[in-house]
């Protein structure tokens, strides 16, 4: 944001709150070390929340490596794939937190034998709810509520969900000569693979009926993918800034297409053009407003 708009407040602002988040409890502590005592005690409370955090992190490892997988074209964790291996997770989750699961780092604290508490059986069976309500997007239900992690809805190889809005083209110049065969105005979509907000615009905006005629019949609508790791061709030389570098991607392309003709690097980033590739309004970035 700094290099494209320079604007450097916000930035600054950002990265502020974010080193206070973890240098004030240090802080409080070297002030008032008598704190220290209050602090509650490890023990079996602690092998859970280790157990817990280790099916989390397992989650949140699977949805980077999707967003790898996308960029890089591997097709080895699409959408019903990443699905089922978040439901086995959030299962194991649920039956661990309800008691029905061990492990061995549990007979250090004991807990084999001890009934779970009420707050970790509650968790398990909210934990199991929701991977039972991830089932249906094996075959295509949008899951609204993992829509911002999991891959987009149009990946599966089996899908049942007619309701979803696709790019008819992920190449501006493809894009920009369908439009002008077919006289109509072009929606240009900024986005990524590994852009959450993205994919939460898709799952709860775009496929909202009034949005979705808009983007399908009046608009030629091109997604265009700026983290897309697929070599260009050719590098192509550009001129930035007063420096030369190359574009060696296709996402490097957008990027530039973006930052460079828009002013913005941002995503998901909405601009309407005519199909000379003039701008019809203003630009729109992320906001769950149906309407707007």
């Amino acid at each position: 944001e700094t290099v494209t708009s320079g604007n450097w407040i916000a930035p600054t602002v950002g990265m502020l709150g974010f080193a206070l988040a973890l240098a004030v409890p240090f802080a409080l502590f070297a002030l008032f070390p008598s704190w220290l005592k209050s602090a509650p005690k490890s023990g079996s409370w602690m092998n859970t929340i280790k157990v817990v955090l280790g099916f989390v992190e397992l989650a949140f490892a699977l949805k980077f490596l999707s967003v790898a997988d996308l960029a890089y074209g591997w097709h080895i964790l699409d959408r019903e794939v990443f699905l089922s291996l978040w439901i086995i997770i959030f299962a194991a989750l649920g039956f661990y937190l309800i008691g029905w699961l061990k492990f061995q780092i549990d007979e250090i604290g004991g807990e084999l034998s001890k009934p779970k508490p009420v707050a970790c059986i509650m968790l398990g069976l909210g934990s199991l709810a929701f991977a039972v309500y991830m089932v249906p997007g094996l075959w295509g239900a949008p899951c609204k509520a993992v829509s911002a992690f999991a891959p987009p809805i149009t990946t599966p190889d089996f899908n049942l969900n007619t309701k979803g809005v696709e790019a008819q083209y992920t190449d501006y110049d493809l894009g920009m000569a369908a439009a002008k065969a077919q006289g109509k105005p072009v929606f240009i979509d900024f986005t990524g693979f590994g852009c959450v907000n993205c994919r939460k615009m898709e799952a709860t905006v775009w496929t909202e009926a009034s949005v979705a005629d808009i983007l399908t019949k009046d608009y030629v609508l091109i997604s265009l993918f700026v983290d897309d790791k697929t070599p260009l061709p050719e590098p192509i030389e550009i001129n930035e800034n007063g420096q030369q570098r190359k574009l060696r991607t296709v996402g490097d392309k957008w990027s530039y297409l973006q930052s460079h003709k828009f002013g913005a690097n941002t995503q998901p980033f909405y601009v309407p053009v005519d199909n000379e590739g003039n701008p019809l309004v203003g630009s729109y970035s992320y906001k769950e407003d149906v309407p707007a």
